[in-house]
This record gives C-alpha cells, sequence and structure tokens, in this order.
C-alpha cells in the first residue's frame, strides 16, 4: 500500500470537515436574517415578557426572543389560564410560567435563502401526572369533535415521565428569502391566522381543567 494514500484519505476527511463547517453556518439563521427585524416590527423593538401584542385580528402576549425562534401565549390562553388561580406545578421556571407556550422559529434550506417558518404549540412539564395526562385527553377529544385534524400528540404523549408534547401538524410555511424582513413578517401573521380555530379550541377546554382538581 502506498504511504501517501493514508495521508491522502486525511486530507480528505479534513476537506469533508472543513466544507461541511462552512455549509452548516450557512443553513444557520444569522443575525443578518430578515427574522430578528420583523419579530420587532411585531412585537416592539424591546418586548418585555408578558407584553400585549396584536397580530392580525387576535392578541398575543410576548414571552421571549433567541436567535431564530420567538415565543408566545395567544390571549385567550392567558386569559383561561389565569381564571383557574392554580399554581402549575413543574411550569414555573418553564417559558411563561403556563402549561402551554406556542412559537414560531425560522429554518433556512439547504441553498441558505430559502427556508420556512414553523409554528409549534406544546403542553409542558405539569409535574403532577393526572392533570397533564386530563388536559392532553381533553384537547384531543374537543379536536376530534370538531374535525381539526392538524391538533395531533405523538403516541405516548400522555405517558407518564413525559414531560414536553408538541401538538400541532401541518404547521409551516415557506419562505422564498429569509434576508426578506417583509416577507418574513407577512408570512408569519399568515401563519398564525391560519391556526386561529386550533388556538381558540385549546382557549375552549381551558376550563375543564378545574375538575382534574390538583392545580395547586
Amino acid at each position: 500500500m502506498s504511504k501517501g494514500r493514508p495521508e491522502m484519505e486525511n486530507l480528505a476527511r479534513q476537506f469533508y470537515r472543513d466544507q461541511k463547517k462552512v455549509l452548516d453556518l450557512i443553513r444557520k439563521p444569522s443575525s443578518r436574517s430578515g427574522f430578528d427585524p420583523a419579530i420587532h416590527r411585531l412585537f416592539g423593538n424591546d418586548p418585555k415578557q408578558g407584553k400585549m401584542v396584536r397580530i392580525g385580528n387576535r392578541d398575543y402576549r410576548y414571552s421571549s426572543l433567541a436567535k431564530n425562534l420567538v415565543s408566545f401565549l395567544p390571549a385567550r390562553w392567558h386569559e383561561e389560564l389565569d381564571k383557574t388561580k392554580g399554581t402549575w406545578s413543574g411550569c414555573a421556571n418553564w417559558w411563561a410560567g403556563y402549561p402551554f407556550i406556542a412559537w414560531v422559529e425560522i429554518r433556512v434550506g439547504d441553498d441558505g435563502t430559502t427556508g420556512y417558518l414553523k409554528l409549534d404549540a406544546e403542553v409542558g412539564p405539569i409535574s403532577g401526572h393526572r392533570i397533564r395526562k386530563g388536559i392532553i385527553d381533553a384537547i384531543k377529544v374537543a379536536a376530534s369533535a370538531k374535525g381539526l385534524e392538524r391538533i395531533q400528540f405523538p403516541a405516548g404523549a400522555s405517558d407518564k415521565g413525559r414531560l414536553y408534547s408538541r401538538f400541532l401538524r401541518k404547521n409551516s410555511i415557506a419562505v422564498n428569502d429569509i434576508g426578506d424582513t417583509g416577507e418574513i413578517e407577512t408570512k408569519f401573521v399568515q401563519l398564525i391566522a391560519d391556526f386561529g380555530p386550533e388556538f381558540e379550541l385549546v382557549a375552549s377546554v381551558i376550563p375543564e381543567f378545574l375538575r382534574l382538581g390538583e392545580l395547586r
């Protein structure tokens, strides 16, 4: 075997690693993407947690902003959860401190220019298994009755030991240019407006949680 072959293989592996690093950097949203400016247009330049904003024809409570993700609560969820006057054990340090959260994140395509916005909603780490299971079951039953097929929990979502359970499907919208602030803003509004029925269904189910008897 040629002595030069191992050296060539090492060079090839190094070249691959270097190229992968470059591609990974391209795929990640940068500070020059239009996502942050679009979010500031929608939520304000320096929003505080709990700030109420009007997006489309619905109100939302701001939670937090990361590099490629903004989290919030539909105001109707916030309103109904506050009516329960419960202490959501296990959720005090999770997102906004409630058993639910919603967020929109941007993901970048392989070409570094196109991408998509994805909306997620999640039931969080409620420490009481009975109430967590009851919440998930109530949402599933109500969604089935209303024919809202985009609410789908994964298998085992209410099993003991599970902490986080996302429940939205078919929940993304394409972005042609991740650097276009106006496009991202428009697509963001369009995406969350499209899920208005799902947001409203969750809000309508929240009063049932009082019957579960483990809020404190």
